[in-house]
């Protein structure tokens, strides 16, 4: 249990997902390495310390940096790595230096902090196929932690801590009646990367002559409900009704991909990337709904 945290004279509660303590990071078993293909920003106090730390690593530190417009970052490699991340997927950084030398976007990755009131909503995002795993495996229904009084709620418990009343059918999934109006939103946002694109023409093409049966079930309900956990901080300005069709939407697209090529965590992930990990692509898409 925590100690109290107090913010402007209130206490903060922190809540976590149950399977939150279960995180460990993949490392070098990792598929798909968040050390490639993003830019890595570096917080202004971690820059302060590499900018000062002597040595061969200070220099290589510093030599990796590109500064522009105020803000720094490390310059990835032709194939869009990492410059510290090694061959067997292992961090350079890590190893020489320790952990506490990460920046804040490296240590934190791939928690998220979202406050409502006097909760503090802690999460993993879904682009980590570790926390996928996790999620999907689970042989319970989704709960949630309050870690400074230890109760375990559920989702409409929490959601009405919050001040939001959303009842358990509301919450269970059912796939969105119009597939073809969901997937030309979709088209609208902006693409992660060309791979998308491809992936929602081929869908497009393999529904022409129809829509097959959408899967449903626990893993879905849990798929939905842990999506509109990650979203809720949208609900205030967006309203519920709106970040409910937002859930229910992303889960009808990644169940969608399910009963088209067979069910694989990648299709979660996949849409974790392109959607959730763009603030631009999930406002668009609450504004549309």
């Amino acid at each position: 249990m925590k100690g109290v945290t107090v913010l402007d004279g209130e206490v903060l509660f922190h809540i976590v997902p149950a399977f939150y303590p279960a995180f460990r990071c993949k490392a070098g078993e990792c598929r798909h390495s968040c050390c490639r293909g993003w830019e890595i920003d570096i917080d202004e106090n971690t820059l302060s310390a590499y900018q000062c730390l002597p040595g061969a690593w200070g220099e290589r530190l510093r030599a990796a940096i590109a500064e522009e417009d105020d803000t720094a970052h490390f310059r990835l490699t032709e194939e869009e790595n990492c410059p510290f991340l090694r061959p067997d997927g292992l961090c350079d950084v890590i190893l020489a230096l320790g952990e506490d030398a990460l920046c804040d976007i490296c240590a934190l990755h791939p928690r998220f902090y979202e406050l409502i009131g006097p909760y503090e909503l802690c999460g993993l995002g879904l682009s980590c196929e570790a926390v996928c795993e996790l999620l999907l495996d689970l042989s319970h229904p989704l709960t949630f932690l309050c870690e400074e009084t230890g109760e375990e709620l559920s989702l409409p418990a929490l959601l009405s801590r919050l001040g939001f009343d959303a009842s358990e059918k509301a919450l269970t999934f059912t796939p969105v009646e119009d597939m073809h109006a969901m997937l030309r939103r979709l088209e609208k946002t902006e693409p992660i990367d060309e791979a998308w694109t491809r992936r929602l023409g081929e869908i497009r093409q393999k529904i022409t002559s129809g829509i097959p049966a959408i899967p449903e079930g626990e893993i879905y309900d849990r798929m939905l409900r842990y999506i509109l956990y990650r979203t809720a901080e949208k609900i205030p300005e967006a309203g519920l009704s709106a970040v409910l069709a937002f859930g229910r939407e992303s889960v009808s697209f990644i169940a969608l991909e399910d009963a088209l090529f067979g069910f694989d965590a990648e299709h979660l992930r996949r849409w974790s990337e392109q959607i959730e990990y763009s603030t631009e692509n999930v406002d668009f898409l609450l504004s549309c709904l």
